[in-house]
């Protein structure tokens, strides 16, 4: 190489310049003149960002950006200092940090928040963006090719987007990690910019230039992006550098790149939302929690669906779609042919999901799983209505029975979680829902339920039926039906008072003719096999199978009678008698016994208790004892047919 005799123009050498770029990040490596041109202008000084915490919900998610072995070469200028210590020319590479074992690992751990422990990628989340590792070598050369001086810059910059506001500041630290030969500090100047619908407010972090190695330059820029109601704004920000020996005034960026995903800022959430910036890339992560102490069921129907509906609906992978428009007609087609049930809920209204809040509801209500939300023993625990058995998981939708609070606690924080995460109409969202575990209870309290279980107080409770040639054999003209075989309750320490009686039930007309044909002035009446003081019902048609005809003084009352037993277990739920925890509970069956196939009264019941403890143990309340449905105490005048 030969000497360039001063007053020359500049000549510029490129080596094999190759520069590959990913999705992270856009890297141009451009001419840098050492002219004595004037600096490009700095815009004025802003003022700091508005900011709001923005929650810290989903997934940070990387690109890393390669770039080849290029370097950009420019004449040192006649009489600089360069110059007088025999360097002819400058050369800038710009290189990502080079991945080694700790890097690879910290690109595949979750973080918590925007990643600046991972060189040479960007990270985002919803509501921050960042980059690290990138390099600037800047190399002094003799005129016999050989470097007489070196220098590496780290870059890196990073800003967190409020959800409440649209001016942010972006943090940028250029650090000197290397110097060496006559190369002891540098020059980096450095400007941001941002495309329409978007202005960079102060363009400048820093003013004084130098950086060494011990003197790192760091400083904010500031964006912003005002919004007016219903409108939005997406666009990517820019980068410059100028790197050049100090006192040197650059007319050209040595560097620029482009932030590689676009920013939102936005006036059009709806509701109570004013306007805020987002990463809509980054998908919307919308949380919904229930604890004990919530009016948490339509959250629990959702939890439910999304783990045993093929659906699963607001998963990461099966993502929800907000829709703005036809929110209540997608929600009346899925309520469409809802029938409260009042017996077992409250001012029971239907709670649609998918819901019509999202473009994947609006599914027709007779294609529904119809379920049944209870808090149980610090649990929030899922019935399905009608017979489980025949639930299909392919089911396109949920019809949940719940009260009008419940379904109002959901709705706002629905609300909230598309104001929080700034999810707009046709926004993809995720929805993560927590609800409470309460820890070790007894069996029947904390296993799956049982197929067909409708919910009592902290416990549940199941009745099963079986065919029957005629439901009244002295009413031929009843027609067939249904007759009670068995009715199983766990029973926790809130198990609440149970309902009534309805008269259409198996058998009742049978045990009518029988006393009237013996001439007896007392009626048989409706017996609930769990007791109503346990909570069991049967004013539904459901729930009228927890019914048997039998004699009030007899099987129902008297010494022993199932009254004796029933109080057993009622002392010990509402703490008449100790012996019951509240994680406790007791195990309760009655099964009624039938003379043969076409029977509708039984002949007496079998019934037994015993109590399951939290730590796993179980203790005999009694044992199976049999009660036969005769009047009073003279064990004759058997009802059972």
């Amino acid at each position: 190489m030969h000497g360039i005799p001063g007053g020359r123009a500049t000549r510029r050498r490129a080596r094999s310049t190759v520069l590959t770029v990913l999705t992270a990040l856009t890297l141009v490596v451009t001419t840098a003149a050492t002219s004595q041109a004037a600096e490009p202008p700095a815009a004025k000084r802003a003022s700091s960002a508005t900011k709001s915490a923005a929650p810290r919900t989903g997934s940070t998610e990387t690109s890393r950006f390669v770039a080849g072995s290029g370097e950009d070469c420019t004449a040192t200028a006649p009489g600089s200092k360069e110059r007088r210590a025999g360097a002819v020319e400058s050369c800038v590479t710009v290189t990502p940090a080079p991945v080694t074992a700790k890097t690879r690992t910290a690109a595949a751990a979750a973080a918590a928040s925007c990643s600046i422990t991972n060189p040479g990628n960007y990270s985002y989340e919803r509501f921050s963006y960042c980059v690290t590792g990138i390099n600037v070598t800047y190399v002094l050369r003799d005129s016999r090719g050989l470097e007489i001086g070196r220098g590496t810059l780290a870059v890196s910059t990073s800003a967190d987007l409020s959800p409440t506001a649209t001016t942010w500041n972006e943090h940028v630290t250029v650090a000197m990690t290397s110097a060496s030969g006559d190369v002891t500090a540098l020059s980096a100047k450095f400007r941001a910019s941002c495309d329409a619908g978007c202005t960079a407010t102060k363009d400048a972090p820093w003013w004084a230039s130098t950086v060494t190695p011990a003197k790192p330059l760091t400083g904010d820029v500031t964006f912003s992006s005002p919004q007016s109601t219903g409108s939005s704004a997406s666009f990517f920000t820019s980068y410059k550098m100028y790197v050049t020996a100090p006192g040197a005034t650059p007319t050209d960026p040595n560097a620029s790149w482009k932030n590689a995903r676009e920013i939102r800022c936005d006036d059009a959430v709806g509701g109570t939302s004013g306007a805020g910036c987002a990463v809509p890339s980054v998908m919307a992560v919308v949380p919904m929690k229930a604890t004990s102490a919530d009016a948490g069921g339509v959250v629990a129907a959702y939890a439910w669906a999304q783990k045993n509906l093929n659906g699963a609906w607001g998963k990461k992978s099966t993502p929800l779609t907000r829709s703005t428009s036809g929110v209540a007609n997608r929600t009346a087609a899925t309520c469409g042919g809802f029938t409260p049930q009042t017996e077992l809920v409250d001012a029971d209204t239907c709670a649609d999901f998918p819901f019509g809040e999202a473009k994947e509801g609006g599914a027709a209500g007779d294609r529904c799983v119809e379920v049944i939300p209870n808090l149980g023993n610090g649990e929030w625990d899922t019935y399905i209505f009608n017979d489980s058995r025949d639930m299909d998981p392919a089911s396109p939708c949920v019809q949940a029975h719940v009260t009008p609070a419940e379904k109002q606690f959901a709705e706002a924080q629905l609300a909230d979680g598309f104001k929080d995460q700034r999810v707009l109409d046709a926004d993809k969202f995720e929805l993560t829902i927590s609800t409470p575990d309460a820890g070790p209870q007894a069996s029947c309290l904390n296993d799956p339920l049982p197929q067909g279980a409708l919910p009592n107080g902290n416990g549940w409770f199941k009745n099963t039926t079986e065919p029957v040639p005629l439901i009244n054999q002295t009413v031929p003209s009843d027609g067939p039906g249904q007759r009670p075989t068995q009715a199983q309750a766990c029973l926790g320490k809130k198990t609440k008072e149970g309902t009534g009686t309805r008269k259409d039930i198996t058998g009742l007309k049978d045990a009518e003719a029988f006393q009237a044909a013996n001439g007896f002035a007392d009626s048989p009446v409706r017996c609930h096999l769990i007791a109503k003081v346990l909570g069991g019902k049967g004013t539904s048609r459901r729930t009228k199978f927890n019914l048997v005809p039998c004699w009030q003084v007899g099987m129902n009352t008297g010494t022993p009678s199932m009254r004796t037993y029933e109080t057993m277990a009622e002392d010990l739920i509402k703490g008449n008698k100790p012996g019951l925890g509240t994680n406790d509970a007791i195990f309760y069956q009655v099964t009624p016994a039938y003379k043969n196939a076409n029977s509708t009264i039984p002949v007496g019941v079998t019934m037994n208790a015993h109590i399951e403890r939290a730590n796993g143990t179980t203790e005999e309340l009694f044992p199976n004892v049999y009660i036969p449905n005769t009047r009073q105490n003279t064990l004759q005048y058997n009802l059972g047919n």
